[in-house]
């Protein structure tokens, strides 16, 4: 028998108290230790999410390899290496980074002992390698019965794919939004980056941490099962207005046909491309938006089922190419406001590092590393605000921290948490335990 899936006891009363009981702390995650047993992308990305919440995340990695993420690229100045990995170094700010060797009985007995004094665990291995590492949920369990304990994989703990093998691009496809993306005359085509397993990453996020306040509440501990082929198939975008159109009248939906994109796309400005939602139902807008309004006087532009006649695309666009290749990006997103069309400038990351909105909101940080030197980051995902409790004042939120060197606060960590000797700690490096 396949387990419970977990119902989140008393969530809306957990968040009042668990949220409630922290106003007094900065950031909503103070106070709370997790224990980072995650690589590559989804795991990782959960836990930045929580790092990014306030709570102290102990990143374990394996001594002299780390991470596998820290050998993706891009590298800084093309030069690879496992502090330069750009992918490690965005996915791992904010936590500390200890070395542990899991296959040896001190690394295992260490491990359990962080876990005595975390809140949460979060692991993205491969079904099984937790079993073969002596580290199941019900050994932590008994070691912390109040440990929260986040499994990501790609297709679960149980069922008949829990051990396969995924890419993102195969997620992607099986979770069934591919086959709807693209042009209908064309192969189905996938939209670019590791999108499946940052969502994944997201969404254990977002569990684990309501997970938490209901061990708060009810002080039992629990274990989430997140997969990264459910978290796809249960996206808020096309498909599931896909699922939804099949379940409720048997419906098929395929790919939209050249019909419903007239004036649609990416059109080219003088500074770039400038995107514009059409078809029958906004064209009017768009009409008035380059002074040819005259055209809803013609039989071919009159009505909206007349406007869905793909012989109109290419027609429409000869009218509207000339007119948005005299404008920039700016100038096209001023008038799209004016006229109600739905459109915005396609950008580039120097026009989004310098976008007014992320500028005047502070968005982009600064953070120095000992490798790369001072590098601009996407900021924290959320503003906080909150009153310091004595005159009022709001109390700014925290410099996001660097990524982790590979093992750079094993010392801390083992002699901080668990109160090991220097000469201890030194054994276990000489074992390579650490």
């Amino acid at each position: 028998m396949p387990p419970k899936r977990l119902s989140f006891r008393g969530v809306t009363k957990a968040l009042g108290l668990y949220w409630g009981g922290l106003n007094t702390m900065l950031m909503p995650m103070d106070g709370v230790r997790v224990v980072d047993l995650t690589r590559f992308t989804a795991g990782p990305f959960c836990t930045r999410i929580l790092s990014d919440y306030g709570a102290d995340v102990i990143k374990i990695e394996e001594p002299g390899a780390g991470d596998p993420a820290r050998r993706m690229p891009p590298f800084h100045k093309d030069d690879p290496g496992l502090e330069k990995s750009g992918v490690f170094l965005f996915l791992n700010t904010n936590k500390r980074s200890a070395t542990l060797n899991l296959r040896t009985e001190d690394g295992k007995s260490i491990l359990k002992e962080l876990v005595k004094g975390a809140d949460i665990l979060v692991e993205n291995f491969s079904p099984g390698v937790m079993d073969g590492f002596g580290l199941t949920y019900d050994v932590l369990n008994e070691i912390n019965p109040k440990l929260v304990m986040t499994s990501i994989s790609n297709f679960g703990q149980w069922g008949p794919y829990r051990d396969w093998q995924a890419t993102d691009l195969t997620l992607y496809g099986m979770g069934g939004n591919m086959i709807g993306a693209g042009d209908f005359d064309h192969e189905p085509v996938k939209t670019a980056g590791r999108m499946v397993n940052y969502h994944a990453g997201y969404v254990a996020a977002l569990a684990t941490s309501l997970s938490l306040t209901s061990v708060e509440l009810d002080g039992q501990s629990e274990q989430l099962d997140i997969s990264v082929f459910e978290t796809a198939t249960h996206s808020i975008d096309g498909r599931l207005g896909r699922l939804m159109g099949y379940e409720h009248n048997g419906h098929l939906s395929s790919r939209p046909t050249r019909a419903a994109a007239v004036a649609s796309g990416a059109h080219p400005c003088k500074d770039g491309y400038f995107l514009i939602t059409g078809g029958a139902r906004f064209l009017p807008n768009i009409m008035r938006m380059i002074g040819m309004e005259e055209l809803l006087e013609q039989p071919e532009y009159a009505t909206p089922a007349a406007r869905a006649n793909p012989d109109l695309i290419d027609e429409f666009l000869a009218y509207l190419i000339p007119w948005t290749l005299n404008r920039t990006k700016a100038e096209l997103r001023v008038e799209a406001e004016k006229h109600g069309v739905l459109g915005g400038p396609l950008n580039t990351i120097e026009d989004l590092l310098n976008d007014e909105s992320f500028v005047a909101r502070e968005y982009f940080q600064e953070i120095d590393h000992p490798t790369t030197g001072p590098v601009k980051y996407p900021g924290y995902h959320f503003v906080l605000h909150r009153p310091d409790g004595e005159d009022g004042a709001e109390i700014s939120m925290p410099k996001r921290r660097r990524a982790p060197l590979l093992g750079e606060h094993t010392d801390e960590v083992l002699s901080g948490a668990l109160g090991l000797s220097v000469e201890e700690i030194e054994r276990l490096r000489a074992d390579r335990v650490i």
